[in-house]
């Protein structure tokens, strides 16, 4: 240092250098350094906010839950707006208004001002939830309609941006409507409820419709009936199988095994601890003492003393392996029955599975037959009538009265009867149909019959005839082989 203070007496004993213009007369001395931006930023911050951060400590931060501040801190902010360019990136696990600093505070009132106007931008997760977490304890909201409304359209909005607030959204809106005791049409739509309102038709299903079954089922199949060929040709036929072999089979479960066919299933209902609003910040203020909300028989929500519990079956947001095998085995195996030309692999099912599927395609195969079969109505109101004529007539036969000459009835040529051929009316009419190119399709609608299933019955009984099938069908339009068509006609005639 000694060296240093010889060297600068020298030059400044310089003339020419003290005279320099590159020299200053000025002296310089310590100054303390600039403000830093948090600095400034507090200086200019409004007093709203400390305020707000004076709540949690009248309130004794450190013996009230993180909870109760919140909600006291965000009912004092809630109709404060900010204007402020945040730029920051936060980054906080369950946010609340005193885990934040000033700066990254004005960043989320300002952006929550931005949102109720209808402005809304991605920004950090963590002002997300906050925001979430306020319309979950009713800030700034009037009633708690308005509040599941208006976390529903504010999950319906952001999810579009960032998608990864639904899974904890859809669970907070059941636990919302729970809560408050909302009307039971807002959880409409929700998986969790569609899979027990599902499952419940499915316990109860002889007080449901076959439609109504067939959805249930098809709902929670890992196999989609639905889009197989077979179901868009035939859907009242398969909806009807399907409801009957869930039928036929809780009744064998039930009678020869310990547990019904829906808990092989699904498994059995079980009552679990709830914690209502799980990984939210939540002040519960209703603190229930004795309350149930009942989604439906198998589904229920209770508190009692304040604690939550949900009875339920298990529910498995997958889709069910099980019930896909046995959907699947039904389309195999009337896709073989109807003599559908498009096959599948079968479902795996036991052997008593599929003895109870086969019963019920061939139950309804032959209702369907006998309901296809022509009916024969007697006019009873006729038949004095034609007693009448009939004592007329063996009266002139017995007296020999022929004062009345009548005319030799014409030869008249009857065509073929059913009978002679063996098939039934329904064939009979429907090969004439074919023979003289007459229109088949509504004759066939109308009297419920199975175009695959008539023309086999039809080749069948003529096959002793002809030795041979008289009738092609590649599954679009049936028609009768050329060499067989002049006999036919001499068989069947107009």
């Amino acid at each position: 240092m000694d060296d240093i203070d010889d060297l600068i007496k020298i030059i400044l004993s310089d003339e020419k250098l003290a005279q320099s213009k590159n020299f200053s007369t000025g002296v310089y001395r310590d100054e303390p350094i600039l403000k830093t931006a948090a600095q400034l930023v507090r200086g200019h911050t409004p007093a709203a906010y400390r305020e707000m951060r004076k709540i949690a400590y009248d309130l004794d931060v450190f013996s009230q839950s993180d909870a109760k501040v919140f909600y006291r801190q965000g009912k004092f902010m809630e109709n404060f707006q900010d204007d402020f360019d945040y730029r920051g990136d936060l980054i906080r696990y369950f946010p609340t208004y005193q885990s934040l600093t000033d700066t990254e505070l004005r960043g989320y009132f300002s952006w929550r001002t931005n949102v109720r106007r209808g402005i809304l931008k991605k920004n950090s997760l963590s002002f997300v939830y906050l925001y979430i977490y306020e319309l979950l304890n009713q800030i700034g909201v009037n009633s708690p309609e308005e509040g599941f409304h208006s976390l529903n359209n504010f999950w319906a909005e952001y999810r579009e941006i960032d998608s990864q607030i639904s899974h904890y959204v859809k669970l907070w809106l059941k636990d919302y409507v729970v809560y408050h005791n909302l009307d039971k049409s807002l959880l409409e739509g929700i998986s969790e409820v569609k899979y027990d309102e599902a499952l419940f038709t499915l316990l109860h299903f002889e007080s449901h419709s076959t439609g109504e079954v067939f959805s249930a089922l098809n709902s929670l199949s890992s196999y989609n009936l639905e889009k197989s060929r077979l179901y868009k040709q035939y859907p009242d036929d398969m909806e009807t199988v399907v409801r009957n072999v869930f039928a036929g089979l809780s009744d064998y479960y039930n009678k020869n095994r310990k547990n019904g066919i829906c808990e092989k299933f699904f498994g059995r209902k079980y009552t679990d601890p709830y914690f209502m609003f799980r990984s939210a910040v939540f002040y519960d203020r209703i603190k229930r003492e004795n309350f149930i909300y009942e989604i439906n028989d198998i589904y229920k929500y209770r508190c009692k003393n304040g604690y939550w519990s949900c009875e339920r079956f298990f529910y498995y947001s997958g889709k069910n392996q099980q019930i896909g095998a046995l959907l699947k085995t039904v389309d195999f195996l009337m896709r073989q029955k109807y003599g559908f030309k498009s096959t599948l692999k079968a479902g795996k099912s036991t052997k008593i599975i599929r003895d109870i599927i086969c019963k019920e395609i061939d139950k309804y195969l032959e209702i369907k037959r006998r309901n296809s079969a022509p009916k024969i109505d007697i006019d009873l109101s006729k038949l004095h009538h034609i007693r009448k004529n009939s004592i007329e007539t063996q009266n002139k036969l017995l007296t020999g009265d022929d004062t009345e000459e009548t005319a030799a009835p014409e030869p008249v040529v009857l065509a073929a009867e059913p009978a002679e051929t063996n098939l039934s009316d329904s064939e009979f009419r429907f090969l004439e149909c074919l023979l003289y190119g007459k229109a088949y399709g509504r004759f066939v609608q109308d009297n419920g019959l199975m175009l695959s299933v008539l023309i086999d019955a039809i080749n069948e009984k003529l096959f002793d005839r002809f030795s041979d099938t008289v009738i092609i069908f590649d599954g679009d339009n049936p028609e009768v082989i050329e060499d067989y068509i002049e006999e036919l006609k001499g068989i069947i005639r107009q």
